[in-house]
């Protein structure tokens, strides 16, 4: 599981800082200091000590940053053989992801993925979607499964044009489906596009989402029309000028503005405003927020659930609390409110009251930004350096994720 439980809550903010020792210095931090030191036989000295020493990954890489280059090329020579070796388990990582549900972890391993087949990348669009296509065959209409199911016998039978890298301004019509892996995609493409599967690791803009296609996004999303798609969105989906959703399968961490929905299924974690919806039939809309509708409309055929528990079943996002860390934003930063022990964070030693000032030596931001950094530091690392002030003092707190089974 990558997945913490998250149970009872044992530590509260009150007296919690005072309480709270200051972690003494680590002996890894002591030996990456030494790629520093004036004397070549000690540098040397440090770099042999360092060798597989899984608890300097954190202070590595602050060194491989370094303004002094001996000792950034140092701390890059020892990280260098990791990369290779993290890559070997994201298949494993990808299969729990799956397995979980963790719709915006598996976007990111597959994000981060350098297989060494390049065609391996583009089945997981599929996996990925096959629990919210289950979902969406038992709760729409037998007609709308029919036209998503035509769609997806369709991909089966043309060739795949394939893009791996940063978006161009459009892509060229051709009779195959397009699969697409990408930082961003904002830019409004007007031509009809086929596509067979599409991962971004940022923002979508885009006309019309559709063709069957999986989309795993880890940004927001703003479109006109999504069509017969599947759509996981880590953050909101917003609205053009006539925005419909049909046949379709919506699962996303943020609110959700839409108009016509017909023939779909909507899971969010937020609020959904379809205020301006002119016709909402034969969907199943579900929402941890608030779901609100058009004044004097009856939505036909649909099963609304607003308030709910866990809204975005079969799928669910990453959250802080998953690695035992519970902040809020505040006017001084960054505050630790929970640390649940036996958790990544619980052994690392942040305490309630902390205030997080970086993650990484890069700023923390507010708390959906911080969540985001840190995914992406289990994903990428499975560790981080956490930089807090507690009192009077600013301590550095390394983190470490155990890997994916």
């Amino acid at each position: 599981m990558l997945r913490f439980t998250a149970a009872s809550v044992v530590l509260t903010v009150t007296g919690a800082l005072i309480a709270a020792p200051v972690p003494g210095e680590s002996p890894a931090k002591e030996l990456v200091a030494g790629l520093s030191d004036a004397s070549e036989k000690v540098r040397d000295a440090s770099a042999a000590a360092l060798l597989h020493r899984a608890d300097a990954l954190p202070w590595l890489r602050r060194a491989a940053r370094a303004t002094d280059k001996d000792t950034a090329q140092r701390a890059t020579a020892l990280l260098a053989p990791l990369e290779p070796r993290r890559q070997e388990f994201v298949t494993q990582a990808i299969d729990a992801c799956v397995r979980d549900g963790s719709i915006d972890l598996l976007t990111e391993w597959h994000q981060y993925w350098k297989p060494k087949v390049e065609e391996d990348l583009w089945p997981v669009g599929a996996r990925a979607a096959k629990a919210g296509l289950d979902l969406f065959a038992k709760s729409c209409p037998k007609a709308a499964w029919k036209q998503f199911e035509h769609r997806l016998v369709w991909q089966t039978q043309v060739s795949t044009r394939v893009h791996d890298g940063p978006c161009p301004e459009r892509f060229e019509v051709v009779k195959s489906a397009w699969a697409i892996r990408t930082d961003r995609m904002d830019r409004l493409i007007l031509e009809p596009m086929s596509v067979r599967f599409v991962s971004v690791a940022g923002p979508v803009r885009l006309t019309e989402l559709g063709d069957g296609a999986p989309y795993l996004v880890l940004g927001p999303i703003e479109a006109k029309t999504i069509r017969t798609a599947f759509v996981a969105c880590d953050g909101g989906i917003s609205q053009k000028v006539g925005f419909r959703t049909m046949s379709s399968v919506v699962a996303c961490r943020g609110n959700y503005t839409g108009g016509t929905l017909f023939g779909s299924v909507v899971l969010v974690d937020g609020d959904i405003d379809l205020t301006q919806a002119t016709d909402i039939q034969n969907s199943l809309i579900r929402a941890s927020g608030e779901i609100r509708l058009p004044k004097n409309m009856q939505p036909k055929n649909c099963v609304i659930d607003a308030g709910a528990v866990s809204a975005t079943a079969p799928y669910k996002f990453f959250e802080l609390a998953d690695v035992g860390l519970w902040v809020a934003d505040s006017d001084k930063g960054l505050r630790v409110t929970v640390v649940k022990g036996d958790t990544p964070f619980g052994n690392g030693g942040l305490a309630p009251g902390d205030l997080i000032r970086a993650i990484d030596d890069a700023p923390a931001g507010r708390a959906h930004e911080f969540r985001k950094r840190v995914r992406r530091a289990l994903v990428r690392q499975g560790d981080c350096l956490v930089t807090v002030a507690r009192g009077d003092k600013t301590i550095d707190i390394p983190v470490f994720f155990p890997p994916p089974k």
